[in-house]
């Protein structure tokens, strides 16, 4: 396992991602910023379909075709204190 794999997301409803890491380390990553980047992101900004973010394959996914890499989330969030 390595340190960004993914076991647990809490979706917030102002698009960010409560995150619990392989590494027992939570992070808050804040999908604002990302979904205006990048052009597939846009289904995301569906705050209905924003919220059904699940943690599987260890990483965060929406449905079967949307996801975000684990390291990409682990370099790009915050940590809790």
């Amino acid at each position: 396992m390595f340190k960004w794999d993914i076991l647990d997301v809490e979706p917030k409803r102002d698009y960010t991602l409560l995150i619990t890491f392989a590494n027992g380390k939570k992070r808050l990553f804040d999908c604002k910023k990302y979904l205006l980047e990048k052009p597939y992101a846009k289904a995301l900004r569906d705050i209905d379909f924003f919220m059904q973010a699940k943690a599987d394959h260890f990483t965060v996914m929406w449905g079967d075709d949307l996801d975000i890499a684990p390291e990409y989330l682990y370099e790009n969030s915050v940590k809790i204190t």
